[in-house]
């Protein structure tokens, strides 16, 4: 018993001394970075002109052939937006089409990256996603996604 409790007390005193360091390095890494919280499926596409869903923004309901004529008109102040978009989140309904395509050439040709239901590139400026599907001698292959989107398409799979 005796065993029992030195262990439970030091075992105490190991997590009171290095709880608090593991939570004061895990605020200075890069979690630290703003996140927007989760927003509720609306159907739609969004898409910001800066990261962490800032600046213009648009958003689209069904396929779009070419971002430079904006958005359906819904969300008041899009712009153009081909190869500006630094930030996305697919809010789309779960079932079928509710997965993204985006395309790094308009018509929905070419190079393309897949965004899933429910997700959100909060900041593409880092070069982390990339145009990966499609044949390697195409235009965009392996481009950074960020302000390289002529247009994009509902699928039903990534």
């Amino acid at each position: 018993m005796k065993k029992l409790t030195l262990l439970a007390t030091s075992a105490a005193m190991l997590f009171a001394t290095c709880g608090p360091v593991v939570a004061a390095q895990a605020a200075d890494g890069p979690s630290a970075a703003p996140r927007a919280t989760r927003a509720a499926a609306d159907g739609r596409l969004h898409a910001w002109a800066d990261p962490y869903q800032r600046g213009a923004h648009c958003s689209w309901s069904g396929n779009k052939r070419d971002w430079d004529y904006g958005d359906d008109g819904v969300t008041g102040n899009c712009q153009p937006m081909r190869n500006l978009a630094s930030s996305l989140e697919n809010r789309g309904f779960a079932g079928g089409y509710d997965d993204v395509d985006l395309y790094y050439n308009q018509d929905q040709s070419g190079v393309y990256a897949c965004l899933g239901r429910g997700d959100a590139w909060q900041d593409l400026s880092h070069g982390d996603y990339i145009f990966n599907f499609g044949l390697w001698w195409w235009a965009g292959k392996n481009e950074s996604v960020n302000d390289n989107i002529s247009s994009h398409a509902w699928t039903d799979s990534c």
